[in-house]
């Protein structure tokens, strides 16, 4: 950029600045969703993105079987993501119904949650027609893909009158999964703690997660990291003990750098972005996944919350990594083993991709002196979802590598069939490993990505300590 330009851009950064200035000595406010709903983080999430509140009270009056005029009243004639106070009395309401219930309105909110991804919702809308009367109805303003993909669950597990089975949920979830299957997945790292330990965050712990924060990202500022955390409790326990914990926390952490054009002239803009850490803390089995795009400061955040929400103190190693070995799958006997250690619940599974290199040392001149470096040129091996050869087959007659027992197995992706449950049909799961650490398990639900885990761990592939 010209001296010119820089000095014109000047004065957009300070007004910028002052504007930023401005909001932030403004009186934030949000709902309790957390408080009143510590257990339902995926409707609670869901409530405050559904431009159609009236397909809210549609899934809450469908899992109870009967109406309920207080939710009506709410919704009745709202157009657009429901106030405050409003949502605060319905999550009061919803606070009142049955656990079981609970539980249903939890899944299906967490599903459509799942739904409402760059593929979701891809798939979703190409099953919208609106020649359909009540497609056209969805798609008129207001919109949102929340409420599309609320609008085909409701249509699919709660169908008003005769009318034909609509499975267009289910098929957006199959599609969502194939759009996914070439894609690399954001996945979290996994760590190992305390079993039953029972985490808290009252004000004072608040605080100090805040400044360890600061602490860890010197740029941010502690008063604008929005904390939130729901807690999933078991109630065939006495008391009532936390069985699965999930704390958000997100902050301006980064700058983005991009271009516009302003009065004919190109500027140079720096923004503050969100930056997103969330953990997910499973009491009985004490296990920890922790995600932020920055990986590596994911052992430093682990620490945080052993510190900080479970009263720890010590050295990160007292909550371990998971680790996946997954040099099994370099011989075709690990498809024999998908036959007979298959756990419960597993219909069958598919090798969908195979990334192999082979790390070689080779001598470079480096400043005139000759040094050592370790070379790979990693090589996938793609399996199309139509092929009826397995990846070895692939393997050897595409890519002659008759034997990969000479090369290391850096990432795979797996296809695994879920057997029907009593809660949800038969469907298809896709998951990602890359060693030593690597899970792709955002996409799927709590109850898929412990099956999976437990899948890898008979495999011999996964391993916890």
């Amino acid at each position: 950029m010209t001296a010119v330009k820089q000095q014109d851009a000047k004065p957009t950064r300070k007004k910028a600045a002052a504007e930023q200035a401005n909001n932030q000595s403004r009186t934030r406010s949000k709902d309790k969703g957390p408080e009143i709903l510590p257990h339902l983080e995926h409707f609670v999430q869901l409530a405050r993105r559904v431009q159609r509140p009236a397909l809210l009270r549609a899934l809450v009056e469908g899992v109870i079987g009967n109406p309920l005029a207080p939710l009506r009243e709410l919704t009745e004639d709202a157009n657009g993501s429901l106030p405050i106070p409003s949502r605060n009395a319905m999550f009061a309401v919803v606070a009142g119904v049955a656990h079981a219930d609970h539980a249903r309105i939890e899944r299906a909110a967490e599903r459509v949650n799942l739904l409402c991804d760059e593929y979701g919702t891809l798939a979703a809308g190409t099953l919208l027609d609106a020649s359909n009367p009540h497609d056209a109805d969805i798609l008129e303003s207001p919109t949102d893909k929340f409420s599309r993909s609320l609008y085909l669950y409701l249509r699919q597990e709660f169908p008003t009158g005769k009318e034909d089975c609509d499975n267009r949920f289910d098929h957006a979830e199959t599609q969502q999964a194939i759009l996914q299957q070439s894609q690399s997945d954001r996945y979290s790292s996994h760590y190992v703690g305390p079993k039953g330990a029972q985490p808290e965050l009252p004000e004072a712990a608040e605080q100090a997660l805040r400044r360890r924060l600061k602490e860890l990202f010197p740029k941010i500022n502690p008063d604008d990291i929005l904390v939130e955390h729901f807690e999933h409790r078991d109630p065939t326990k006495a008391g009532n003990p936390i069985a699965i914990y999930t704390l958000t926390a997100k902050f301006n952490g980064k700058e983005v750098h991009y271009q516009r054009i302003a009065d004919g002239e190109v500027q140079d803009i720096e923004s503050p972005a969100v930056t997103d850490v969330r953990y997910s803390w499973h009491t009985g089995k004490g296990e920890l996944s922790v995600f932020c795009e920055d990986l590596e400061v994911r052992p430093e955040l682990a620490k945080i919350f052993r510190d900080v929400v479970l009263g720890g103190n010590g050295d990160i190693h007292s909550m371990p990594m998971r680790e996946f070995d997954l040099m099994g799958f370099s011989t075709p006997a690990m498809l024999k083993r998908f036959k007979v250690d298959r756990i419960e619940g597993i219909d069958s599974i598919e090798i969908r991709q195979l990334v192999v290199a082979k790390p070689e040392l080779r001598q470079v001149s480096l400043r005139g002196r000759t040094v050592e470096r370790r070379v790979e040129n990693p090589l996938t091996i793609h399996r199309h979802r139509f092929e009826e050869r397995n990846i070895y087959v692939v393997a050897r007659e595409v890519h002659s590598l008759p034997d990969l027992t000479e090369y290391v197995v850096q990432r795979v992706k797996l296809t695994m069939r879920v057997a029907k449950t009593v809660h949800r049909k038969a469907h298809t799961v896709s998951v990602q490993i890359t060693a030593p650490n690597g899970f792709a398990d955002s996409r799927l639900t709590k109850d898929d990505s412990e099956m999976v885990f437990d899948q890898l761990m008979r495999l011999d592939c996964a391993r916890q300590y």
